[in-house]
């Protein structure tokens, strides 16, 4: 009796998580999983080594950046990184891209790998490609978490291309995430 009652309740569990699994897989990513990422992690770290591309410094952008910078560092078993956060301003309803500060970097400029977690326009990529290299980057590569289809920035590993611009990525779990580079409205959200 005792058994049958387990083997029913293990059932329905079993139900259940085929359930919740079809319907994760056959229904449109509103927010991406960090089980994603980490996949996506593992595949950029072995397409660089397949490249023959080993960074020498890792450069985060933004918050996004910051947490898959880390990741892929760890995945390669460990790369200098560093984050510099970005800002955007708005004028006249255009978006201008920035840099919250300049660094001043003269080691690791071998083979830098600049990660964003999404990137929209790649504006702000080109912005620190363009930085980087002005310092004396002999090779940048990009890498993103999910790249926007119809980006002007190419970028060399990718986890996921697509158009839907309303995805959250695994980082931006409280409700009032906010984004300061979808609207002047949300800018404005965000400031004290």
């Amino acid at each position: 009796m005792i058994w049958t009652i387990i083997g029913t309740i293990l059932s329905l569990i079993g139900a259940i998580s085929s359930i919740m699994f079809l319907y994760e897989k056959f229904t449109k990513r509103h927010r991406l999983s960090w089980r994603f990422a980490e996949k996506v992690v593992q595949k950029i770290a072995e397409q660089m080594i397949g490249d023959d591309f080993s960074p020498t410094l890792i450069v985060g952008i933004g918050r996004g950046g910051a947490v898959m910078g880390a990741l892929i560092s760890g995945a390669l078993g460990h790369r200098p990184l560093i984050v510099i956060d970005r800002k955007y301003q708005w004028q006249d309803g255009r978006r201008i891209d920035d840099m919250v500060q300049r660094l001043k970097i003269n080691i690791g400029l071998e083979a830098v790998l600049l990660v964003a977690g999404e990137v929209h326009t790649g504006n702000t990529m080109r912005l620190y490609y363009n930085y980087f290299k002005n310092l004396g980057a002999k090779e940048i590569r990009r890498a993103t978490l999910f790249y926007e289809s119809g980006s002007t920035e190419p970028v060399e590993y990718k986890g996921i291309t697509s158009s839907n611009k309303m995805l959250r990525m695994p980082w931006m779990r409280p409700k009032c995430y906010r984004r300061d580079s979808r609207s002047e409205e949300d800018a404005k959200g965000i400031s004290p």
